[in-house]
């Protein structure tokens, strides 16, 4: 046994937890540990338009776990009204698509005094069904006399986002007792897996693009 993670009352209750998996994690989340834990649901060497894919059975046992998330969202949903509650004022977008992508997506936008009223700047959170893990990022969006200017930024984020990125991680790690990942696992390349929406070829996928969502902006 390789993990075991401590968890908050509201992450017991959650139905995307990893006590089937035999090595259910501690708070030590590596590279190597995740990429174990993907190939169990990811099979190796498939592109995902291949019938064989689907019919693997790690996709079968990625459906199945992406299915039993679905029957009781009821933390998770907590957990976006918490956030509402304490970002007052600012738009809080539950982005979450769980029936596709193994994670639950939230973007917390900035106050409009913060840029002017101009950008649509939020830090978004990404919170893993497949582990206890999450990760934060910033992302920017300005359109203006027919410029678009769009970026995402990773750790360190820019200072602007810093105070609702320090905030953001507080509530996560309290209510759902989940562990950020830093950069460096989340761009981890993982040797021969393909998400099961994108298209990414066998290999060309990040630890991020498996373990959360290819789809980051």
């Amino acid at each position: 046994m390789e993990f075991q993670a401590p968890r908050s009352p509201d992450f017991n209750a959650r139905t995307c937890l990893v006590e089937h998996f035999p090595e259910t994690m501690t708070g030590s989340f590596t590279a190597e540990a995740l990429t174990r834990l993907l190939h169990r649901y990811y099979p190796p060497g498939l592109w995902t338009h291949d019938p064989a894919y689907d019919a693997s059975e790690q996709a079968l046992r990625l459906t199945q776990l992406l299915e039993t998330a679905q029957r009781d969202t009821r933390p998770w949903e907590s957990f976006v009204q918490k956030v509402r509650e304490e970002f007052v004022g600012c738009t809080v977008w539950d982005m979450s698509l769980p029936w596709s992508e193994p994670c639950y997506r939230l973007r917390v936008y900035l106050p409009e005094a913060a840029n002017d009223g101009k950008a649509d700047d939020a830090v978004v959170c990404l919170l893993s069904l497949l582990a206890p893990v999450y990760a934060l990022y910033a992302s920017h969006f300005l359109e203006a006399d027919s410029r678009v200017e769009k970026w995402t930024r990773y750790p360190p984020l820019p200072p602007e986002f810093q105070l609702h990125e320090a905030k953001l991680a507080g509530l996560i790690e309290a209510s759902l007792g989940a562990t950020r990942l830093p950069n460096e696992v989340l761009f981890t390349p993982v040797a021969g897996l393909a998400p099961r929406t994108g298209t990414h070829a066998p290999g060309e996928a990040l630890m991020a693009d498996l373990l959360l969502t290819h789809d980051r902006w």
